[in-house]
């Protein structure tokens, strides 16, 4: 409910941003931002989530003008505290492994809104709705006991679980110059256990041992560079 909740009040603004670029040039010919517009834009972001998750990503998109753009990030995700671990009477997963991660690619859309200049600063709203790729394919090692303290690593891996997530940011941007810092919320159905749960070991699904986290939210930070 609070997941659907939160897409509608996203997509309406998504949908208010979409207008405003149709009455921003009657308004741009008015006065000009400080904002220092080139088509090609790079960024770095980051986010923590409310599945004790982290994200990093470089991305790249062009900017048809000033509000609208299209791209793609290259990014990393980990899960920094895991909830649960796969083990049985004489086998666990190993500790580095016990951490979810995976990298990914993001295309995605950036919708920004005119911008209410504040002398050589530029503030403004934003949206970017984006698809997250993960790579379709995640392993771990297993600590077989053989004679305790002896054990043997076993290599196990899958190719299931969810490697498709849908996602949204909205926030306020700030510019200045051809330098921008924008803030915000996230929101996606992306599960950072779905792969794990696919593994198994002497017959166990990881499923027994990791939890569903088919919603997540977030807090999001990126800094841009425009060229």
């Amino acid at each position: 409910m609070y997941m659907k909740k939160s897409i509608k009040v996203i997509l309406s603004l998504v949908t208010t941003l979409l207008a405003l670029p149709c009455h921003a040039q009657d308004d741009q010919e008015k006065r000009e931002e400080n904002f220092d517009f080139n088509n090609n834009r790079v960024a770095f972001s980051g986010a923590l989530t409310s599945s004790d998750s982290y994200q990093l990503e470089f991305s790249y998109h062009y900017m048809f003008n000033r509000y609208i753009g299209l791209g793609s990030a290259f990014g990393f995700w980990k899960v920094l505290y895991e909830e649960g671990r796969a083990s049985g009477n004489d086998w666990k997963i190993e500790s580095d492994d016990n951490k979810p991660y995976n990298i990914y690619l993001r295309p995605s859309l950036i919708l920004k809104s005119p911008a209410l200049k504040i002398k050589k600063v530029d503030i403004g709203i934003f949206a970017e709705p984006g698809v997250m790729l993960n790579l379709p394919f995640t392993s771990a090692y297993v600590c077989q006991y053989t004679h305790w303290p002896d054990y043997k690593r076993k290599w196990i891996h899958t190719t299931g679980g969810q490697w498709f997530a849908v996602d949204l940011r909205a926030g306020i941007y700030v510019n200045i110059g051809p330098i921008g810092i924008s803030a915000g919320y996230m929101l996606s159905n992306h599960d950072v256990y779905s792969q794990y749960r696919h593994l198994s070991y002497k017959g166990h699904s990881f499923a027994e041992y990791y939890p569903k986290k088919p919603f997540m939210q977030g807090a999001y930070l990126n800094a841009s560079f425009y060229f």
